[in-house]
C-alpha cells in the first residue's frame, strides 16, 4: 500500500501530461494542422512554465550580483572619496597655517618699517618655552650665527617683549618682561615722566622708582626711554592698568599689563647690537 501511494502522484502526472497531448493533438488536427507542429506547440506550452521560472531565477540571481558588486564598487569609491577628502583638508589646515604665519610675519615687517631704529632686525620663531613661577623664558631659532648677542632687545608688533640673555650658534633664550628678574626704563607718553618697569613673575608688571606724587593714571600708555642702552627709545611697552596709594602713603603700587599675549606668540623681532655685550 505505501509503494502504490508513492507512485500515484507520477501516475497521476502523466496520466494528466497524457491527457493534454491528446487533446492538443486532437484540437491541432480539427485545425489542419500537422502533426510535428502540433506536438511542438504542446511541448512548448509544456515547458513555459518551467523555461520561466528557471529564466526568472536566473534574472533575479544576475541582479543580485550586479548588485552585490556595484555595493562594492560604491564602498570602494566612498573609502577612495572620504580618503581624498581627508587630504584636501590636511591641505586647506596647511595653507590656512601658512596665512596666518605670513600675516603675523608682515606685521612685523610693517612694525620694522614704522620704526626706523629696527631697520637691522630679523624675524625670529619661537620655538621653546620655559614659563612657570620662577622664570619666563622663550627660545627662538636664531643666535649668534645670525649676529645676535646679550641683551639685544626683542620685540613683537604690540611692542617689547624682552632682550636675549643667552646666545648659542643657532637659538637664543629671551628673557621676557614679566619675568621677576627683568626690567626696562620707560617713560609715560602723557607726561614723560620717567620709571622702571619691573617684571613680577606674573602677567602684571609694576612701575617703579616713581615720585610719590608723579602723575599716573590707569589707561597711560608706557613706552621705552631709550636710557638703559638695552630697548630703543619709543617702543611701546603696556598700559597702567591700576594706581593705588600705599598703606604709609610714601609710595604708588602701579600695575601694567604688557602689550604682548604670552600664550599666542609664535613670531618675535630682534634687533642685533651694534656692538658686544
Amino acid at each position: 500500500m505505501t509503494t502504490w501511494s508513492r507512485r500515484l502522484p507520477w501516475l497521476f502526472t502523466l496520466a494528466l501530461i497524457f491527457t493534454f497531448f491528446t487533446l492538443c493533438v486532437s484540437f491541432g488536427l480539427q485545425k489542419g494542422g500537422s502533426l510535428v507542429t502540433i506536438a511542438e506547440r504542446a511541448a512548448l506550452t509544456m515547458t513555459f512554465p518551467l523555461q520561466k521560472s528557471i529564466d526568472w531565477t536566473f534574472s533575479t540571481g544576475s541582479r543580485i550580483f550586479n548588485d552585490y558588486i556595484n555595493l562594492i564598487g560604491t564602498k570602494r569609491n566612498n573609502a577612495q572619496l572620504r580618503k581624498d577628502l581627508a587630504v584636501m583638508t590636511f591641505r586647506l589646515a596647511q595653507l590656512e597655517e601658512n596665512r596666518l604665519e605670513n600675516q603675523r610675519l608682515h606685521q612685523l615687517l610693517q612694525f620694522r618699517e614704522e620704526h626706523d631704529p629696527l631697520a637691522q632686525g630679523l624675524a625670529a620663531h619661537v620655538i621653546g618655552r620655559q614659563t612657570d613661577s620662577l622664570s619666563h623664558i622663550f627660545i627662538i631659532d636664531c643666535g649668534s650665527n645670525h649676529k645676535l648677542k646679550v641683551n639685544d632687545p626683542v620685540f613683537t608688533p604690540g611692542g617689547v617683549i624682552g632682550r636675549i640673555v643667552a646666545c648659542g650658534p643657532q637659538s637664543a633664550k629671551v628673557l621676557l618682561l614679566i619675568d621677576q628678574n627683568s626690567a626696562c626704563d620707560v617713560t609715560i607718553q602723557r607726561n614723560r615722566i620717567h620709571g622702571t618697569l619691573q617684571g613680577t613673575g606674573d602677567e602684571l608688571c609694576k612701575l617703579a622708582y616713581l615720585q610719590r606724587t608723579a602723575d599716573v593714571k590707569a589707561g597711560d600708555q608706557l613706552i621705552t626711554s631709550g636710557l638703559d642702552n638695552i630697548f630703543p627709545k619709543g617702543i611701546t611697552v603696556g598700559t597702567v592698568v591700576s594706581v593705588n596709594q600705599d598703606h604709609n602713603g610714601l609710595s604708588q603700587q602701579i600695575a601694567v599689563k604688557l602689550t604682548f599675549d604670552l600664550d599666542t606668540l609664535e613670531e618675535v623681532y630682534v634687533i642685533p647690537s651694534a656692538t658686544d655685550s
